[in-house]
């Protein structure tokens, strides 16, 4: 039991001599633990500082970045509002000016109606007499228009009426007809021989008349006129003077001094 014991003791002995020498070794790598701890510790802290020194910097950074921004949405606002302003201002001088122009246009006018005004004044055309002629001219228009159809109607008659108290005095004999007379084959009957002509006595056409029938150029033939109303007129081709076949459109002209070859 003894013995037992002093082992015991022996052991523990050992153990705390291992435990000393184990702290002895260990101690130093301890302590340069504890110095490095201590160097993180304080450069951690520095990091930190430094970190929210930065943090401070970019949010002052961020802050004055908004205000510039504010700054220029102030400015693109203010400058909008300001060409905004200064078209309003030019559209507000255009229309002045326009209105000027305006002004001086009715000026000029009023000014040139008061001179003729003065002028009708002179010879006695008064704003009353003025208005009674407005009120009448239409009036004697219409009835100086009524009289001059009245006056064509009456010559063209009395052309018609000369022809064919002509034709009755001179009934074989030609009647001079207007220089110039220019017409057109309207219609043809050739079994008759005989056409209708686009003009009458309004265009100076008379009974016994000759006239002369061309295309291209070229005389066809030569009628008499055996009837005539107030646009058109009924011819008889002549014998012997019928060179060719007649057609509508043919031209219908005063005669020249030649005479066409009797037909073969």
């Amino acid at each position: 039991m003894l013995a037992l014991r002093l082992i015991l003791f022996l052991v523990i002995l050992a153990s705390a001599g291992v435990i000393v020498l184990g702290e002895l070794k260990l101690s130093p790598l301890l302590e340069e633990m504890k110095e490095k701890e201590k160097k993180v510790t304080e450069e951690l802290g520095k990091e930190k500082e430094e970190h929210t020194k930065q943090k401070d910097r970019a949010m002052k950074a961020e802050q004055e970045r908004d205000a510039v921004k504010n700054d220029l949405d102030n400015s693109k606002k203010a400058e909008e509002e300001a060409k905004k302003a200064a078209d309003a201002e030019r559209a507000k001088a255009a229309a002045a000016a326009a209105e000027t122009g305006k002004a001086k246009q009715e000026t000029a006018a009023v000014k040139t109606q008061s001179a003729e005004y003065f002028e009708l004044q002179k010879l006695g055309l008064t704003p009353p007499i003025i208005r009674r002629i407005n009120t009448e001219l239409p009036q004697k228009t219409n009835e100086l228009n009524t009289l001059k159809r009245e006056q064509q109607l009456v010559n063209v008659q009395l052309v018609k009426t000369a022809g064919e108290l002509n034709a009755f005095l001179n009934p074989k004999g030609a009647v001079a007809l207007p220089a110039g007379l220019v017409g057109k084959i309207a219609a043809v009957d050739p079994k008759w021989d005989f056409v209708v002509l686009d003009i009458g006595a309004n265009h100076g056409l008379l009974r016994n008349g000759e006239l002369t029938i061309s295309r291209e150029g070229k005389l066809i033939a030569r009628i008499k006129v055996a009837k005539v109303e107030t646009d058109y007129a009924i011819a008889n081709v002549m014998p012997g003077f019928k060179k060719s076949e007649i057609r509508e459109g043919d031209a219908v002209l005063t005669p020249s001094s030649l005479t066409l070859p009797p037909q073969k």
